[in-house]
């Protein structure tokens, strides 16, 4: 009996089957794009390519096969028909891939039924399989469900298996001029009747195995890819949400200023306005008159003041006992919360150049809040880290300078919240600036700077301003 050799075109065609669904790595991405310069951009298109491909490339590895040896010897003689009629078969066989995603099981039953004839007219000890039962198997196993996709695959076996029944018993071959052999009973090239079964069955095992793994690859390609998509989809909309619950926030937070700074600026400062226009025409004419105005115009301006302080301190205050009533800290209490952070073990340098200027009330609260902000991440995300806190007074802006070192194993901590957020919302409201990050020159420190602008005071006026900024400090 003589030994079955198995020469199978198969090993490198799981490949294209990869390409079942988009962006499925870099190679095919490159492909794709290599494709799409030459005018092929649809799916269907590319499987064309693949069906061409894989046709020449059977042809060629069919030819290598001829060119060994394996398709004649010393024992035997392979006639031309029966030659052709493999390499025939053999390139029909690659057609329906260009269909294998428009008609998968179509593309699956055609091919087997092209394997099962060439199952038939092969030289016995010959086994070929191509790229294409491969493919076919790999794209059922990604697109069907894993009962249609079995179901499917035990008829294209079934075929496969008659094709490799009717193979045995040599009828196609000997219509093909190959001689009978010795057994009788169909046997060709020397085959016995139990040789002969025992060739069917081994094709019959291979048959299973090629159509089996093959299926399974792509089954277990299309889990990870369905895996893959439902992660970035969760990670996505957890994205989405993170960013919907920060908008909501900010724009809860500046309705709420909106609403109350509206109420003061109706009440307060229309009046402020008027009184203002009225003492400037009764300079000339009455100037006792004028004087009493501006009076007026100075204890309204307090009041308001007194008043937007209450506002920022009902907006910012978060314990149940908040009533806005309280004194609203500011730049003067920034002390206290380096006081406060070193208690707790912080080690705070403070560096100051030039004097501190009075602030408006909303930008007043605005560098508070950032100091302590920034204070307490430091705390958070860097404990035992040095901090350096510098304030810069220069001529129309304060700047406000929040350092630490960042920690070289990261500090886990609580979900990330919206004070850099607020942090920047405050600082825009009043016209600043907040620049938070590691520093670019040095990664290992982290930044938090804010760039306040100081309005110039008349000379005239500085001195009543003073005291006003004085009086609500």
């Amino acid at each position: 009996m003589t030994t079955s050799s198995s020469a199978s075109l198969a090993a490198v065609a799981g490949l294209p089957g990869a390409a079942e669904h988009e962006g499925s790595g870099p190679g095919f991405a490159a492909t794709r794009r290599l494709l799409a310069r030459v005018g092929v951009r649809t799916p269907f298109g590319r499987d064309v390519v693949l069906a061409a491909v894989w046709t020449i490339v059977t042809v060629l590895l069919l030819a290598a096969l001829v060119g060994v040896g394996e398709f004649s010897g010393a024992s035997r003689s392979v006639p031309v028909a029966q030659v052709v009629a493999v390499l025939v078969l053999a390139v029909v066989q690659c057609v329906p891939l260009a269909f294998r995603r428009r008609s998968p099981v179509a593309t699956l039953l055609a091919i087997s039924v092209v394997q099962a004839g060439l199952l038939t007219v092969l030289p016995t000890g010959l086994a070929v399989w191509t790229s294409a039962p491969v493919v076919a198997a790999y794209t059922v196993g990604t697109i069907l469900s894993t009962r249609a996709a079995v179901g499917w695959l035990l008829v294209a076996v079934g075929l496969e298996t008659a094709g490799a029944v009717v193979g045995a018993t040599g009828a196609v071959k000997q219509l093909l001029g190959a001689e009978p052999g010795l057994g009788g009973l169909g046997g060709v090239d020397g085959l016995s009747p139990v040789g002969a079964a025992v060739e069917a069955l081994a094709l019959v095992a291979t048959a299973v195995l090629v159509n089996g793994i093959s299926a399974s690859v792509g089954s277990w390609v299309a889990l990870r890819r369905r895996h893959e998509a439902d992660s970035r989809a969760r990670a996505a909309e957890s994205v989405e949400h993170h960013e919907t619950l920060t908008r909501s926030a900010v724009a809860a937070e500046r309705t709420r200023m909106a609403r109350e700074l509206h109420d003061i600026a109706a009440h307060h400062l229309t009046g402020l306005v008027v009184q203002a226009g009225a003492a400037e025409r009764l300079v000339d004419v009455d100037p006792e008159r004028a004087k009493e105005s501006l009076r007026s115009v100075r204890s309204q301006g307090r009041e308001t003041l007194d008043s937007l302080r209450s506002i920022v301190g009902i907006l910012r205050e978060t314990g149940d006992d908040a009533t806005g009533t309280a004194p609203v800290p500011g730049l003067r209490d920034v002390g206290e919360l380096v006081a406060a952070a070193r208690a707790v073990g912080t080690v705070v340098d403070e560096r100051v150049e030039g004097a501190p200027p009075s602030l408006a009330p909303l930008a007043d609260v605005t560098a508070y809040r950032t100091v302590q902000e920034a204070l307490a991440n430091a705390r958070r995300h860097a404990p035992g880290a040095r901090v350096l806190l510098t304030t810069t007074a220069r001529p129309g802006r304060l700047v406000l300078v929040v350092e630490n070192e960042v920690p070289r194993v990261p500090v886990s901590s609580a979900p990330a919240g919206y004070g850099l957020v607020g942090m920047r919302e405050r600082a825009a409201l009043v016209g600043g600036v907040l620049e938070a990050g590691a520093v670019e020159t040095d990664a290992s420190t982290w930044r938090v700077r804010l760039e306040l602008p100081v309005e110039r005071e008349p000379d005239s006026a500085a001195a009543g301003a003073a005291g006003t900024a004085g009086a609500v400090s």
